[in-house]
């Protein structure tokens, strides 16, 4: 996904027939969905836009190679599951974060056991404490193995829902929300990924355009809105404004003379006045402008 901008679904998709390392491009024509009532498909992509072909830069194909010598067949996908067969995204979501999400600290394992053995002395699975919290149950045993940075809230919630109170976890729970460094890996996701793909291009100075067709969206609006970030306006401003307004002089006899005008109009200073009383507030109608 970093090296495509692709999602999660097309990259799950794709099958070595699709791939060229020999031209380092790689055809993007579906994606991975489970259906209700089908199960997993591999079905085209929902616009025109989704499907394309891509580039691949020089150390993806590195990559690629490595896996492709370890013996594949055309047919197969380029990330399949342990049974060789699709996978789904929803899983891979689930192990990514795993991933990310290694035991924050000693504490956060023993407050993770202390939430299993209340939760076991209810007689709940964890499929089913998930469901009376409305949460997934990945948050489940993410909590319970400490892989995630623990709240009085969240802690709060989970004993509730256990039939019991935080008292009793109070010192755990103190110690175990102290900052770790795997809270620095908090913020990746699947889709962060694509967003620094998109990120990465812009920065090289690569069009709206280039990089809607590269992350197969039709909409370049949608791609500028939630995929690239904001840079300076516009850089010739400044230029332009130095153009009309270098001359330090009469910027601040125009300053002045607008400033006085405002003021009489609203009858606020007499016609006539030392400018000297009020040439302090030029500094932040310069910066402000009227």
């Amino acid at each position: 996904m970093l090296g495509t901008g692709v999602r999660i679904g097309e990259s799950l998709a794709v099958l070595w027939s699709q791939v060229d390392l020999e031209a380092g491009a790689v055809e993007i024509t579906h994606t991975i969905a489970r259906v209700r009532g089908q199960g997993l498909i591999r079905k085209t992509t929902k616009s025109r836009a989704g499907q394309r072909k891509l580039n691949l830069p020089t150390w993806l194909i590195a990559v690629l190679r490595k896996r492709q010598a370890a013996g594949i067949r055309l047919d197969d996908p380029i990330f399949p599951d342990t049974n060789g067969t699709f996978r789904d995204p929803s899983n891979t979501r689930r192990h990514l974060r795993t991933a990310l999400s290694p035991v924050g600290s000693t504490a956060r394992r023993d407050l993770g056991l202390a939430l299993r053995a209340l939760r076991r002395a209810t007689k709940l699975t964890r499929k089913e404490a998930a469901a009376k919290l409305s949460w997934p149950q990945h948050r489940v045993e993410l909590i319970e193995t400490g892989r995630i940075k623990p709240t009085t809230e969240l802690v709060a919630a989970f004993t509730t829902a256990c039939g019991a109170t935080l008292d009793n976890l109070t010192t755990e729970l103190e110690a175990a929300t102290r900052p770790a460094e795997s809270d620095q890996l908090t913020w990746i996701r699947s889709h962060a990924l694509r967003k620094t793909t998109a990120t990465a291009l812009d920065d090289a100075g690569h069009t709206a355009r280039q990089v809607a067709d590269q992350l197969g969206q039709a909409k370049v609006s949608i791609t500028q809105d939630v995929y690239m970030g904001r840079k300076v306006a516009n850089p010739a401003a400044a230029q332009a404004l130095d153009d009309a307004f270098g001359d330090l002089d009469m910027a601040r006899v125009a300053l002045l003379w607008i400033f006085q005008g405002w003021l009489v109009t609203c009858r606020l200073l007499p016609t006539s006045m030392d400018p000297a009383l009020y040439e302090p507030w030029l500094e932040i109608m310069s910066l402000s402008g009227p």
